[in-house]
């Protein structure tokens, strides 16, 4: 796996960690996406500076980790990658990432996030969707 450093991707995604759980609503198209636990943990390493290779070395640490948690972590990044939440970061950096072992257990030591779309419409009619650039919300 080569390492690489990401970030949110800010241009589409809000991002918020409550109660150990990460969810991404992406504004463009009103998807919202959950992480376990786990996949909480790595994200927020990601989004603190650590590289992939970081969060590998810190996983593979862990107590009860499996034999080929690397193919896991490269499809997490990878769907987090395909759905746009993180992107390449310009600038790499290395700064060793914390996966509390009692998280990854609880999560089967898989990293998971999964996309929704069930308040899809609900977003779309907040009216903040209308906002004119040059002439801001105008009611109706």
């Amino acid at each position: 796996m080569e390492s690489r450093n990401y970030q949110l991707n800010d241009a589409k995604m809000f991002a918020d960690i409550t109660d150990g759980t990460a969810i991404v609503i992406n504004s463009a198209t009103g998807m919202y996406y959950g992480m376990n636990g786990f996949g909480t943990a790595i994200y927020e390493n990601l989004q603190e500076g650590s590289s992939t290779g970081d969060v590998l070395s810190a996983a593979i640490q862990l107590p009860g980790i499996p034999d080929g948690f690397e193919a896991a972590l490269e499809k997490f990044i990878a769907s987090l990658v395909e759905f746009e939440i993180i992107v390449p970061k310009e600038e790499t950096s290395s700064r060793p990432a914390v996966i509390d072992p009692a998280i990854a257990e609880e999560s089967d030591f898989i990293p998971v996030c999964t996309a929704y779309q069930d308040v899809q419409e609900l977003l779309f009619a907040d009216p903040i969707h209308d906002v004119d650039v040059d002439e801001g919300w105008k009611p109706e």
